[in-house]
């Protein structure tokens, strides 16, 4: 085009608009968010659109008893990578007359398949400032195997206050986690879409968020974690600073010295763990952990004498009867973590969020272009707005099955892609959530380094593979791709496919989902089929969809599962002077 040449863009203004929500001010687990763009906002851009808030993590009753079980602090956090996110079970949208335009159900897991695989550096670092999730943290790395983990960050979380230096015998309580700020997109085709969207054509728009149950929310620090990365935990040193062991049977020692490693160094506050915490020990060597004749020992001041942080606990260190419980420094490498969670009777914390204002852009056009939007509409014709949005199937498996044949009722006109997670469907309480120790084995086992086989804590919003040796998608009466496509390295946690690999990559970049990093394959394992190739789509109606899984015949499968099948695809408002009709 010429520098001369007129351009045929028309020029617009464009306001933030910050909307409350109008069912209250504080939402618990299970409520509803409700939030209106009212009518009189003619115009907006979604993508400009975000929710804003505050969540704060509300601790259980801690118990100051020595009882075994009794309940003590530990630090606690949102899901890493998608923070507020994870607290949206469903997003509906409906316009004035209450017709619904959009829904997406598990929105938060489909939140983690998008990030999961289209995080990179850039973005992660992004979204630690405006959505709740954590980012890698230099003062939290590891030096002793595992290097750095996005869950590991004490220092400047945004959940609870950092430890102050000294911190002696300062106690955590309910006051050390406070209001965390949130600013997040919705994953939603109308409120991402970039095309502008006529709001007072359709009388305004009602959304509403639900909210998803505690046992879902809560993740523990990395470093605290029997079972995730342990290779990021405190060494332990010794009884004092001479590295003397702590013999089984013993009933003297009181003080446990921190090796100067993975950030345990220069400060009090450098400590993993937190006053009033219980610690348990375990040995990488031998992958023993340490047997208590209570529950545990429990940590009453925290102080620091270079080189080590020394934790002073409440009563006498009481290691079990038996040479194995020996904490002796020169038998392998003991690791200290957290039994609080581990050992209570319960561990029930939940949440509160509060202040949720819906942030949109609108946008005023000049008039000749809205009153040539009411002519067409008034001479009888029609105005077609079209957007991609995420329609979910759900299917339950055993964990017996060795062969799932999962049938999806697709009626959808215009597919772009369809990403099946299976996620494991084991009614785990928050308390086993936080704690990992029954979740799925992402990595493979029987190695003295404890985090070459950490266990899931995202068990409700991410998929796992268990055992699953194959799959074939059958579709337009043949089975899609005219070969299986291998799991084998995937189920044995070796390695993965290349079919598998570009299969899943084909049709998370037909879903719109640019994948810029695929190291995730694992742990939010994903079975993906492009429909539509090169910005086209394909009618999935009346098509007998499904897909077949396979499973190993000697290894059985560890966890039921409950299929989230992601159906992408092109959805469209055709608005008239009869009124709004939708085509999915």
């Amino acid at each position: 085009m010429s520098y001369w040449d007129a351009s045929n863009k028309i020029p617009v203004r464009q306001t933030s608009v910050r909307l409350p929500s109008i069912n209250g001010l504080n939402y618990r687990p299970g409520q509803e968010i409700r939030l209106s763009i009212p009518e009189d906002i003619t115009y907006f851009n979604p993508e400009g659109t975000f929710l804003e808030g505050r969540v704060r993590i509300n601790n259980p009753t801690y118990d100051n008893s020595s009882a075994a079980t009794a309940i003590k602090p530990c630090r606690l956090q949102l899901d890493a990578e998608t923070g507020f996110s994870s607290l949206i079970r469903s997003i509906t949208i409906r316009d004035r007359n209450g017709v619904l335009l959009e829904e997406i159900d598990h929105y938060n897991t489909w939140v983690a398949l998008k990030t999961d695989y289209s995080t990179n550096p850039s973005l992660r670092g992004r979204r630690a400032l405006t959505d709740g999730s954590t980012d890698y943290k230099i003062d939290s790395r590891g030096t002793e195997g595992t290097t750095k983990s996005i869950q590991n960050d004490y220092s400047t979380n945004p959940y609870f206050k950092p430890a102050v230096e000294p911190v002696g015998s300062a106690s955590f309580s309910g006051d050390d986690f406070v209001d965390a700020t949130f600013a997040v997109p919705l994953h939603t085709g109308i409120l991402s879409n970039s095309k502008l969207f006529m709001n007072g054509l359709v009388g305004g728009l009602q959304i509403t968020c639900l909210l998803e149950q505690s046992n879902v929310a809560f993740r523990q620090i990395e470093s605290n974690s029997l079972y995730r990365k342990t290779r990021l935990n405190p060494y332990f040193h010794g009884q004092d600073a001479a590295g003397a062991s702590i013999p089984a049977s013993s009933t003297t020692a009181t003080t446990i010295f921190v090796k100067e490693s993975n950030s345990q160094n220069s400060k009090s506050s450098k400590s993993a763990f937190v006053v009033g915490q219980r610690v348990g020990v375990f040995n990488a060597s031998t992958l023993h952990e340490c047997v208590f004749t209570d529950g545990g020992p429990e940590i009453q001041t925290i102080t620091y004498v270079a080189p080590y942080i020394i934790l002073t606990m409440k009563n006498p260190i009481l290691p079990a009867a038996g040479a194995a419980n020996d904490l002796w420094t020169g038998s392998g490498e003991w690791i200290l973590y957290d039994k609080s969670v581990l050992v209570a009777s319960s561990y029930n914390p939940t949440y509160t969020v509060s202040n949720c204002n819906l942030v949109i852009q609108q946008v005023t056009p000049p008039a000749q272009y809205q009153a040539e939007m009411m002519s067409k509409m008034k001479s009888g014709g029609t105005i077609n707005y079209d957007f991609d949005t995420t329609s979910t199937y759900l299917y339950s498996q055993l964990q017996s099955d060795r062969v799932a044949n999962i049938r999806l009722p697709i009626e959808n006109e215009r597919c772009r892609a369809i990403l099946c997670v299976p996620c494991d469907a084991t009614p785990y309480t928050t308390q086993a959530v936080i704690n990992a120790s029954s979740g799925y084995k992402i990595s493979v086992e029987g190695k003295a380094e404890r985090d070459v086989y950490e266990r899931s804590d995202r068990p409700n919003l991410v998929g796992i593979v268990d055992e699953a040796t194959s799959y074939q998608w059958y579709y337009d009466s043949r089975l899609q791709p005219a070969r299986r496509v291998d799991l084998t390295k995937l189920a044995t946690k070796a390695s993965i496919s290349a079919v598998q690999l570009l299969e899943l990559d084909t049709a998370l970049s037909s879903a719109g989902i640019t994948a810029h990093s695929l190291s995730s394959f694992r742990s939010n394992f994903c079975v993906g089929r492009a429909l539509g190739i090169n910005n086209m789509t394909y009618d999935a109606r009346n098509k007998d969809f499904s897909l077949q899984i396979n499973y190993q015949a000697t290894a059985i499968p560890t966890k039921p599962k409950l299929w989230k099948a992601f159906v992408i695809s092109l959805r469209r408002l055709e608005i008239s002077s009869n009124g709004l009709r939708v085509i999915i």
